[in-house]
C-alpha cells in the first residue's frame, strides 16, 4: 500500500457533517458538482473529481479516489496539496474547508498517486483519519458504475457537460465549479483510431486541467465519459476553444491502478493505444 499523505485541517469546522443526498432531488448536473473539487499546490491550480471505490477494508465498504492532472501534483515539491472540501450543514447549505495534504516522504521515485502511463491522469486513494472521518468526509455521487464503457454513450457532435475551476474567475460560493457544455468536435470515438482521447468545441482555461466530462443519460444520473487534459492553445496564458478529453477507459484503467497500489498487486498493463508519435 502507498502510504496516505498526512492529513491537516486549515479551516475547521465546528459543525458536524451530514453527507450530501446523492438519492435527493439534485439532478446529474447538481450531483457532479458535488464530487468535484478544487485543488491547489504553491505553483498552480487545478479541477479533481472524487469516485468511491469499493475496498471492503474501508469504513463503509468505500474509499474515496481522487483523480486529477499528473502536472499539477508535480508542482508540489516538498509542499501541501490544499484541497477544498465542501460539506453541508444541518440547513443544507454548502460550508468549505480547506485540507492540506503533506505528502510522506518518498521511498526512492515511488509517490503517493499513480499516474496512467500514457496520459496526464493521477489519482489516489484518500484514506481520511477516524478521528477526522467522524465529522469530516468527501462527498461524491460517483462510483465505478459512473463510467461509461467503450465510449458507447458518445457520438461527434454530441454535447457533453463538464465542470472546473477557470482561473479567470476568482471563486465561487461553496467552492462549487463552474458548469460549461460543448460538443464532441473529434471522430472516431471509442476506437483504437481515437488512442484514447477525444475533443470537445468549448471555452477552457487555465484551472480546468482535471474536469470530469460527463452526460446526463437518464436526467438524474450522471455518466462519466472523460476528463480533460489539456488546453489546445498557441500560448499557455490563453484560453482555448477546444479540449482534448480522455476518455473514460483512461479513468477506469487508472482506478486499476489506485486498486494495484493499495493491494500490492502487479499493475494490469495499458490497453490504451499509444498516440503515434
Amino acid at each position: 500500500m502507498i502510504k496516505p499523505p498526512s492529513l491537516v485541517f486549515l479551516l475547521a469546522l465546528s459543525l458536524p457533517f451530514l453527507g450530501a443526498s446523492c438519492a435527493g432531488r439534485m439532478n446529474g448536473s447538481e450531483k457532479m458538482m458535488w464530487s468535484t473539487y478544487p485543488l491547489a499546490t504553491f505553483g498552480g491550480a487545478a479541477t479533481g473529481f472524487v469516485i468511491n471505490h469499493r475496498d471492503a477494508r474501508a469504513p463503509g465498504g468505500r474509499v474515496p479516489v481522487v483523480f486529477t492532472s499528473v502536472h499539477v501534483l508535480e508542482t508540489m515539491g516538498k509542499g501541501p496539496l490544499i484541497i477544498g472540501f465542501r460539506m453541508p450543514d444541518a440547513t443544507g447549505e454548502a460550508r468549505v474547508a480547506l485540507l492540506a495534504f503533506n505528502p510522506p516522504k518518498p521511498a526512492g521515485k515511488k509517490k503517493f498517486y499513480v499516474r496512467h502511463p500514457d496520459f496526464d491522469i493521477a489519482a489516489f486513494a484518500l484514506h481520511i483519519p477516524p478521528e477526522i472521518a467522524a465529522r469530516a468526509d468527501v462527498p461524491s455521487c460517483l462510483k465505478e458504475n459512473s463510467l461509461s464503457r467503450n465510449g458507447k454513450a458518445l457520438h461527434v457532435g454530441e454535447e457533453v457537460s463538464f465542470l472546473g475551476y477557470p482561473e479567470v474567475l476568482p471563486g465561487t460560493d461553496g467552492a462549487f465549479p463552474l458548469l460549461r457544455s460543448g460538443r464532441v468536435a473529434s471522430y472516431p470515438l471509442g476506437t483504437s483510431q481515437a488512442h484514447g482521447r477525444f475533443l470537445i468545441n468549448s471555452d477552457v482555461y487555465p484551472g480546468d486541467s482535471g474536469a470530469p466530462v460527463f452526460i446526463n443519460a437518464t436526467g438524474t444520473r450522471p455518466e462519466l465519459v472523460g476528463m480533460i487534459i489539456q488546453r489546445i492553445s498557441p500560448k499557455a496564458s490563453d484560453f482555448s476553444h477546444f479540449a482534448v478529453a480522455v476518455d473514460a477507459d483512461a479513468i477506469r484503467q487508472t482506478l486499476a491502478l489506485v486498486e494495484a497500489s493499495e493491494h500490492h498487486l502487479a499493475p494490469a498493463p495499458s490497453t490504451t493505444p499509444k498516440p503515434p508519435h
